[in-house]
Formats: C-alpha cells, structure tokens, sequence
C-alpha cells in the first residue's frame, strides 16, 4: 500500500478532527466577540483613555481569557485527550498561537481605531486577524500538540483507551 499523499493526509485530518475543530472555534469565537465587546465598553467608559488605547487593553484582556476555554475544548473535545496537560507540548505552543493572534489583531484592532470611532470595527478587526491563523493552527495543533502519537503513557483517548502503546514525542 502507498503512502498517502500530503493533499490526501491533510483532508484525513480534516474529515477526523475538522468539524470538531470548526464547532469549537465557533463557541471561541462567540466567547471572544463578547468579552471584546464588553471590554470596549467597559474600558472606554469614564475614562481619559484614548480609543486605540481602550480598544487595546480591551483586545488583551478577552483574548487572554478566551484562550483557557479553546484550550480546554480543543483538547478534551477535539483530539480526546485527557489527564494533565502538559506543559511545553500543549500549554505553551497553544498559547503561542493565542499570543500572536493576540499581537496580529492587537494591530488590526489598533488600526481599526485610528480609523474610525465605530466601535464595531474593532469584532471586525479582531475576527479578521484571528482568522489568518485558523487553519495553520489546526494543523499545528494537530500534527505537534494534540494528534495521535502525542500522548503520555496512561493517557485515555477519546475512544476510552489507554494510548500506552503509541509512540510518545517529547520536545
């Protein structure tokens, strides 16, 4: 039997963990947008702040918190994995990627404000600069950080197995 060509191994991943990965994002998405939106209002009102200013520390703040919930549902509910995370192989590249679509839309969020006072634009801002690095992290996530032959000894899959028996990768 051959091996599969990289179009055919990526649309394997996709077909195995794509629409899993797409429904989580959606939910992180929504949480997103409503801390961002909240946020804005809440760092713009009463303050001496300039726009670009409040819309900034705004944007920091709903990314930072929603990052722990796309964590969590992209590890247990996405890729099956359960137990502790670990630190260098799951937490810090998964944050590294909320890191720089932090400073991708900290940016865009920030042009957006020196653009114009519609409040709006900075979801927009915000959805747009996260969305470049969608689909690289899926395959990130699932080819270093979550995928199969990435699990400890006595980890559980999401089929209730003990995932012993595959190959473990260290950093």
């Amino acid at each position: 039997m051959s091996e599969p060509s990289p179009l055919q191994s990526a649309l394997g991943k996709v077909r195995t963990h794509g629409l899993r990965y797409s429904a989580v994002t959606v939910v992180n998405v929504v949480i997103g947008q409503i801390l961002l939106f909240a946020a804005v209002r809440l760092f713009s009102w009463g303050t001496t702040w300039t726009t670009d200013a409040a819309w900034t520390v705004a944007n920091v703040v709903s990314v930072s918190l929603g990052t722990i919930p796309a964590y969590y549902l992209n590890r247990a509910w996405v890729w099956g994995k359960r137990g502790r995370s670990h630190l260098t192989r799951e937490i810090l590249p998964f944050w590294g990627f909320a890191f720089a679509g932090l400073i991708l839309s900290s940016v865009a969020v920030n042009v957006a404000a020196n653009l114009t006072d519609v409040k709006i634009v900075a979801n927009i801002a915000n959805l747009v600069a996260f969305g470049v690095l969608w689909v690289a992290k899926f395959f990130v996530l699932d080819a270093v950080v979550f995928g199969r032959g990435h699990h400890e000894a006595g980890e559980v899959d999401d089929d209730g197995a003990d995932t012993v028996h595959q190959t473990t990768i260290h950093p």
